[in-house]
């Protein structure tokens, strides 16, 4: 009998990290580097935190799921700033790629403006009138 119960991440960690390092071994012959990174930066003027950004690495990619700057703070190419950062320590960890998302009412020129690529959009996302956009930088 299969049974199906709502249970805490935690409860699935080990179990999810064992599955997928066996799948590593199935397709590449061993263990690839899988250790799992938060890198968090923090933008701060006037020694006022103003902006931050936060990704995570695994295998050879960084995603990126927040980017954020103060309203009274933009305009000053603190963005910018914060990517260059990210795209400085994922050079020195011999990343691949960085991918990102955003919606179609945030920043889509302005990560074009950075050098990152649409591949996909999905409309109607997360709500009726609006797109996701998938962006994607290779740094290889």
């Amino acid at each position: 009998m299969i049974e199906m119960k709502r249970v805490g991440m935690e409860t699935l960690d080990s179990m999810v990290e064992k599955v997928f390092a066996e799948q590593d071994i199935d397709h590449f012959g061993s263990i690839v580097e899988t250790k799992k990174e938060k890198i968090a930066i923090g933008a701060y003027l006037d020694k006022k935190l103003v902006g931050g950004i936060v990704a995570d690495k695994e295998y050879q990619t960084i995603h990126v799921s927040l980017l954020v700057i103060t309203q009274d703070a933009r305009g000053l190419s603190i963005g910018s700033k914060l990517l260059q950062e990210i795209e400085t320590i994922a050079k020195e960890k011999g990343i691949i790629h960085i991918t990102l998302t955003t919606r179609s009412y945030q920043a889509v020129d302005f990560y074009k403006k950075n050098g990152y690529t649409v591949f996909a959009t999905l409309e109607d996302m997360p709500i009726e009138g609006v797109t996701k956009y998938y962006f994607d930088k290779r740094l290889k």
